[in-house]
């Protein structure tokens, strides 16, 4: 059976990874995010894809959407930013407070939508983190936003399970994708050693020594909107090559 998924960020790493999965297996599938450019790019990829510009952290133009789109089989809640700043940083209210607005309100506007119109025995999957379960200096706000996710995650599964509907969480380690380069780049920036250097000391400590990559998350993320698994509920996921264990 053909299912309709949206899936948010859908334009790159992750989300992208994601929108090829579903449509590999023949599934309808609308891609959203904020730039025009990156989405026209994703379709090119992918082919026969509906694709929206929205910005989740405004309410309005969420439920707009989930009107056009009309009922979702599946809701892939993955848009999301990492923005590092410690307590001390000038800029670290700001980066606090726009984590929130995408990590949080973001996924709580898309799922609210969705549900509203999901038909039963639907699907929920929220993209928080590792971090959502962990910690790291200097990532206050995209770990707090993540454990956010966890929660929000796990009472939807209680109030949509009625409904048949389920909800679960991924959580990445480190995942090759553009966000993550970034984050390298940030990351090398403040330890004062190159990106290169950064990156192999990073990957030399996970456990299976490889970063996750985005057909990894998309895999799991698949299998938890399957009828594989339809005892599934209210659980989230680490999938980090070994990075995160709690």
């Amino acid at each position: 059976m053909t299912r309709r998924v949206v899936i948010t960020g859908g334009s790159s790493g992750i989300g992208l990874a994601t929108a090829r999965r579903f449509v590999d297996d023949g599934d309808d599938v609308v891609i959203c995010g904020r730039s025009e450019n990156k989405l026209e790019a994703a379709k090119a990829q992918l082919g026969q894809v509906e694709c929206h510009r929205v910005d989740v952290s405004d309410q309005q133009a969420v439920e707009a959407l989930f009107d056009a789109v009309g009922p979702v089989d599946v809701l892939v809640a993955n848009a999301g930013i990492c923005r590092q700043a410690r307590l001390d940083d000038a800029n670290s209210d700001e980066v606090w407070r726009d984590s929130f607005r995408i990590n949080v309100d973001g996924v709580y506007y898309s799922v609210k939508a969705a549900a509203e119109s999901m038909p039963d025995g639907g699907s929920i999957i929220t993209v928080s983190s590792g971090l959502g379960k962990n910690a790291r200096a200097g990532y206050e706000a995209y770990t707090a936003s993540k454990h956010a996710v966890l929660g929000l995650t796990k009472c939807v599964a209680l109030e949509l399970a009625d409904r048949n509907i389920r909800a679960n969480a991924v959580c990445p380690g480190w995942v090759d994708t553009p966000m993550s380069r970034g984050d390298v780049a940030e990351s090398a920036r403040r330890a004062g050693v190159s990106e290169q250097q950064f990156r192999k000391e990073s990957v030399d400590a996970i456990p299976l020594g490889r970063m996750v990559q985005p057909e990894d998350v998309a895999d799991l993320i698949y299998f938890l909107s399957s009828d594989d698994a339809r005892a599934i509920t209210g659980q989230s996921y680490n999938i980090s090559c070994g990075e995160f264990f709690n």
